[in-house]
């Protein structure tokens, strides 16, 4: 019984061996292929705006999108991002806000809501971004894009 454990044991681990080499090796030919594509060396942050609402964005895999909005946290909106579906074919989405230059840092005034996207999956994802009041439930300014992954 133990001979036919060893044996068993050894043929997985072949088997493991050479699944992972040929993986492996799909990923060397794909790589020597078109090096500085494979490393996303070609493929430049995208830059968007509101003017992106009701169409879509296309990144390749790894790619990165950054969208800019105008906003001012005076008035009391901000752009807040809606839940993504749990099958996401996006990294987490960071969200920071750029004061306009020459603005007071003390009190917030006009400036930018940047969020950041980069394509982990393909797929197509739909993104709403919607600006208003932590406490208010209807947007007065709505966004919608779909994000596309290839």
């Amino acid at each position: 019984m133990t001979l036919q454990r060893t044996a068993l044991v050894v043929a997985l681990a072949l088997l493991a061996a050479a699944c992972s080499t040929a993986h492996w090796t799909a990923e060397y030919d794909a790589m020597r292929a078109n090096p500085r594509d494979y490393f996303n060396l070609l493929t430049p942050t995208l830059a968007a705006d509101a003017r992106v609402d009701g169409g879509s964005v296309t990144l390749k895999l790894g790619q990165a999108v950054v969208v800019r909005l105008d906003e001012d946290p005076a008035q009391g909106e901000r752009w807040q991002l809606q839940p993504i579906p749990a099958a996401t074919i996006s990294a987490p989405v960071q969200h920071d806000f750029v004061a306009r230059g020459g603005s007071d840092p003390t009190s917030p005034g006009p400036g930018d809501a940047v969020f950041r996207f980069r394509g982990i999956a393909p797929g197509t994802q739909p993104v709403v971004l919607e600006y208003k009041r932590p406490f208010e439930t209807v947007a007065s300014k709505t966004i919608r894009f779909d994000l596309v992954v290839r």
